[in-house]
């Protein structure tokens, strides 16, 4: 819900549709010969089921860095890391 209300601030542009996606089997997982976006890192979503790569990252900085209570509570994997 975060990124979907603050898009801007993740930098992706498309955050509902898929970077490879074959529009005649919806819900499925990027195929061979699927049509893929032009720019990857625009897009949360790599296909029906995955994140992109830009978004795992994101995901990852979020679980070892963040101090906000809403993502990680009571302690992020850093923190944990260094106790």
């Amino acid at each position: 819900m975060f990124l979907h209300n603050n898009n801007t601030f993740s930098g992706f542009k498309n955050i509902t549709s898929a970077c490879c996606a074959d529009p005649t089997i919806l819900g499925m997982p990027c195929q061979k010969g699927a049509q893929l976006c032009n720019f990857r890192d625009d897009y949360l979503f790599w296909d029906a089921f995955h994140p992109t790569q830009k978004a795992s990252v994101l995901a990852a900085n979020v679980l070892v860095t963040s101090q906000d209570p809403d993502f990680m509570s009571p302690i992020n994997f850093g923190s944990l890391r260094n106790a």
